[in-house]
């Protein structure tokens, strides 16, 4: 094989498994275990360091059902609620205090017009996904998300006299939300872009092409 086709498939899949974020720091947020027995459990995550809790995940993995879904009328909801603290803000809409759907290629910072900083906020962030047959069941995750499979809820950090910008990557493919990370900029009153992270599935292609492309040269050279 050419040994420049064979750089750029290396170039192809190296971008593929690790997304270049220079201006970000990666926050991953682990699932209590098991998941699916979680009724509120709770997972702080300290942001900047500081010894602070500036989000709570509580991940209610059981699902909650009022009335029999053997027979009839029943409502069941499971998912999971953010909980933001003092410094931290959401990038939301001041009509519902909802926060904002963001797409890969957006970005949150100082000059976002997208929505409007919300300073204060006295109950969680429902990311609960309802099923049933009762009418008032709205099947699927609140409005806000829009549909979305994947979708990112942008938020600004304060520290001191500064703002760092970043964003909560949320996974809505199955009736259980996953929190994939939280992407948080470096360095203060700098805007970040939204990215989508590869999914298993695309990792996986990804080792598969190296380790064809590193056996077919070994065995080229023989």
């Amino acid at each position: 094989m050419n040994t420049h086709l064979r750089v750029l498939a290396l170039c192809i899949t190296m971008i593929m498994v690790q997304p270049v974020v220079s201006n970000c720091a990666v926050i991953h947020v682990e699932e209590p275990q098991p998941l699916e027995l979680t009724l509120g459990a709770a997972v702080g995550v300290d942001m900047n360091q500081d010894g602070m809790i500036d989000l709570w995940v509580r991940y209610y993995g059981m699902p909650i059902c009022i009335g029999a879904p053997e027979g009839g009328t029943y409502a069941c909801s499971q998912g999971v609620t953010l909980e933001f603290a003092s410094d931290l803000h959401l990038l939301g809409s001041p009509s519902s205090l909802d926060p904002i759907a963001m797409l890969s290629g957006q970005s949150v910072g100082p000059t976002s017009t997208d929505g409007v900083w919300l300073e204060t906020l006295t109950s969680p962030i429902s990311l609960i996904y309802e099923s049933g047959n009762a009418a008032w069941v709205r099947q699927g995750y609140p409005d806000y998300t829009g549909g979305l499979e994947r979708l990112a809820i942008g938020f600004r950090l304060a520290e001191q006299q500064s703002f760092f910008y970043g964003y909560v990557d949320v996974s809505l493919a199955s009736a259980m939300p996953h929190i994939e990370g939280i992407f948080l900029s470096d360095e203060p009153n700098v805007a970040v872009s939204v990215i989508q992270v590869p999914e298993p599935s695309a990792l996986v292609l990804a080792a598969l092409t190296g380790a064809v492309l590193w056996t077919y040269s070994r065995r080229h050279k023989r």
